[in-house]
């Protein structure tokens, strides 16, 4: 007798629902306990405590501690690479907008020692770029990640807005001062 199609879909919902509750379980205990520990102090059994979930239900979604943090990064630099146009000199505003909405995961990330793998995510995004702006983009990308990481570490206390206004001035002297052109021979 086949399976009703109807039941069929409403599983796959309901499954897709306990990953998604599981996973953001896991990633909630996690920050939390970032906020007082070092990542190489948690161990899997706390963490599944800390989430309500077994260890069980750990190794079925993750490998390592990290991987659930590895997940969460693709989150967070999408957010942000959403908002990069094509003129990263007058986006500021909407980058650190986009940034300040993981204020509390990003300087969690890089106390992890996550840093290369948010610049890495961030980077997936020149496999799509034609080969002579490659450089151009990873060059930006690498702008925004240290202007990021330098916001995060310090409590993010400087205020969107004058941080977008600072940032404007800078990129357009270098587009001023040609240094642009050094990331991008086409320009």
């Amino acid at each position: 007798m086949p399976i009703n199609p109807i039941k069929l879909e409403n599983l796959r919902k309901a499954n897709e629902e306990s990953h998604r509750l599981i996973v953001d379980s896991l990633r909630e205990a996690l920050y939390n306990l970032l906020e007082t520990k070092e990542i190489s102090e948690i161990k899997v059994n706390e963490l599944c405590h800390a989430a309500g979930v077994s260890r069980g239900v750990f190794y079925k979604h993750y490998y390592l501690i990290t991987d659930v943090l590895k997940d969460d990064i693709k989150t967070v630099a999408s957010d942000v690479r959403k908002t990069i146009g094509p003129d990263i000199s007058i986006n500021w505003e909407i980058i650190l907008n986009a940034v300040y909405q993981h204020k509390r995961k990003i300087p969690l990330l890089l106390k992890a020692g996550m840093g290369m793998e948010i610049l890495d995510e961030i980077n997936r995004s020149i496999d799509a770029v034609p080969d002579q702006y490659k450089l151009r983009i990873a060059a930006w990308n690498g702008i925004i990640f240290n202007v990021v990481g330098i916001w995060a570490v310090s409590g993010f206390k400087r205020p969107i807005k004058e941080m977008a206004d600072k940032l404007t001035e800078i990129t357009m002297h270098l587009y001023d001062a040609e240094v642009a052109a050094a990331f991008d021979p086409q320009l």
